[in-house]
């Protein structure tokens, strides 16, 4: 990352050890621009957090905690090449690298027997979606092996020999090899099925809720608010730029999917008497609006049909805003859901369950963690002038725009408005506990660990702070966009 940083600014103060020339695109099969270098920023972020509060969270006699922390840098070095890669089998190996760390990190606590549970869960889960995920990339390899190779007429002669390049992949076409259909929707459903378990999107969403109440609740805000975002940007990666010439075949599979997840994770999040699993289900229904993203960027292509030349201005502005209302979203979420997650990690760290009834009276108890959680649940609900208002807006706006090409993606900004609504009855019940009813019996004031406190200091700052930021963000966003989509 380093290395990524120094030449995006110009700073050459060292040659990459890569390769004579340091060319990371072609040694790596990695990519180092500014889109690649915000998810950096953002996975460092909810590292800092998880190790942060680790530090109180973690008793003083748990054995293996070197091993804790190694595995989650791991998990972020893998995060991040991730992020990085324009090649599908390096994205997989960056992708198997961040989860297999995850899986250790969920058992940590060897003689817990939810956490084993969970982690057990977790690792069959992962299993599978690697698998389906893998499969997808042999179909598409073997249809690009056909095209290219085969005496097909798509082959440009820099994609032969590297048939799993997202650059080269953008190359397949239907229309002009209408062969590659069938094949190709049985890799999409592989694809769309294994990074949805990573994602979680309904209806692969059912590991979630059970290994984020068993995990340790720093691993927990470490899966929510980091590893969920690796699949996001792996979905990215792989569908608007490699896939995104082939989008008839996943487009409204995608938004489909989107509507459903906000859905059921809202509606399966109101009847939850646990903390933990109430912020798991909301974070499915968080997965749900950054699906969004990825339905509208794919108007990016009809930036290079034989439109007009202010249509094809139109649809640039369009795909590039819901670009900018993804990625947004998924810094703001990542505060957000940590910052939620630490919370419930300082309570516990006190003896306090993860239960609805332990949290009544905690304004009084806790009043740093009780204001720091009702400005979490008040910006995932997307409250102005909170962060996840102005991401939403951005987010749900896009979609609106989007109207211009196809009617049914005003389904996707109403869809977020009505569910975003329906969110805030959950929010605001976790917040009536807080402040308005009795504790149950002696209410005794929790001191938390200094370090959980920083922690979620940190995201409150981070939430608070986008407000004020938000046109800097914008700003960058929009060139990172630009550049993601090969845009002047």
């Amino acid at each position: 990352m380093g290395l990524g940083f120094l030449g995006i600014f110009g700073v050459p103060l060292w040659e990459s050890p890569v390769g004579p020339s340091g060319d990371f695109a072609r040694e790596l099969r990695v990519r180092i621009d500014l889109f690649t270098l915000f998810f950096h920023s953002i996975f460092l972020f909810v590292a800092f957090l998880a190790i942060l509060a680790s530090r109180g969270f973690l008793r003083a006699e748990e054995p293996h905690q070197g091993e804790y922390y190694a595995l989650m840098l791991i998990s972020v070095v893998g995060m991040m090449f991730t992020a990085a890669a324009t090649d599908l089998f390096v994205l997989f190996l960056a992708f198997e690298i961040s989860s297999l760390s995850t899986f250790a990190l969920v058992a940590f606590r060897k003689k817990d027997r939810q956490a084993t549970e969970a982690a057990a869960k977790f690792f069959v889960i992962g299993a599978v979606s690697s698998g389906l995920i893998l499969f997808g990339i042999s179909l598409v390899y073997g249809i690009a092996a056909t095209s290219f190779d085969g005496g097909g007429p798509l082959g440009p002669p820099e994609c032969v020999g590297n048939l799993t390049g997202l650059d080269c992949l953008q190359q397949l076409s239907i229309a002009t090899y209408p062969a590659i259909e069938p094949p190709l929707i049985v890799a999409l459903v592989f694809l769309i099925a294994g990074f949805g378990f990573k994602v979680a999107v309904v209806p692969f969403h059912m590991w979630a809720p059970d290994v984020y109440q068993g995990s340790p609740t720093t691993i927990s805000a470490f899966l929510a608010a980091g590893s969920k975002k690796v699949g996001i940007v792996a979905m990215f990666r792989v569908f608007l730029i490699g896939l995104l010439a082939v989008q008839i075949d996943w487009v409204a599979a995608l938004g489909i999917l989107a509507i459903a997840t906000q859905t059921v994770g809202n509606v399966l999040a109101i009847p939850q008497r646990s903390v933990k699993r109430m912020l798991a289900y909301s974070s499915i229904a968080q997965a749900g609006y950054i699906l969004i993203a990825l339905a509208v960027g794919a108007i990016a292509l009809a930036a290079d049909t034989g439109l007009t030349a202010e249509e094809r201005a139109l649809a640039e502005v369009v795909a590039v805003a819901g670009m900018i209302g993804g990625v947004l979203h998924v810094l703001t979420h990542a505060a957000m859901k940590a910052g939620a997650f630490l919370v419930v990690a300082g309570t516990e760290s006190q003896g306090v369950p993860d239960d609805m009834d332990s949290y009544r009276g905690l304004g009084r108890r806790a009043p740093f963690l009780a204001f720091s959680m009702t400005i979490f649940l008040l910006s995932l609900a997307g409250i102005p002038p909170l962060g996840g208002f102005f991401s939403k807006f951005v987010l749900f706006s896009s979609a609106v725009s989007a109207f211009s090409f196809n009617p049914w993606y005003l389904a996707l900004a109403i869809s977020g408005v009505l569910n975003s609504a329906l969110s805030l009855y959950y929010y605001a019940r976790v917040i009536w506990y807080m402040y308005i009813l009795e504790p149950a019996g002696e209410a005794s004031r929790v001191r938390v660990p200094k370090s959980i406190t920083a922690a979620v200091f940190v995201a409150l700052a981070v939430v608070i702070l986008v407000t004020f930021l938000v046109a800097f963000f914008y700003g960058y966003l929009e060139q990172a966009a630009k550049g993601f989509f090969g845009f002047a």
